[in-house]
């Protein structure tokens, strides 16, 4: 996955689709899961700033990649 500066509500939604294998109640799940490497966050909750999308897309690489449980 690559990481661009900017990331759009649209390259988050692509990457997330392509993570859960476009799988609407998996993406839900996750996104409404506190995540302890985003401080006990859920996704769900950074969707909303540019600065936010793109940590979560970092954890979405550290996922892919098995580098967080």
């Amino acid at each position: 996955m690559q990481i661009n500066h900017n990331c759009s509500e649209l390259q988050l939604e692509h990457e997330l689709n392509m993570f859960f294998n476009n799988d609407k109640a998996r993406l839900d799940e996750w996104l409404d899961t506190p995540i302890p490497r985003l401080d006990g966050q859920c996704p769900r909750d950074l969707l909303f700033t540019e600065e936010k999308r793109r940590e979560l897309l970092t954890v979405l690489q550290e996922m892919k990649f098995g580098e967080m449980a």
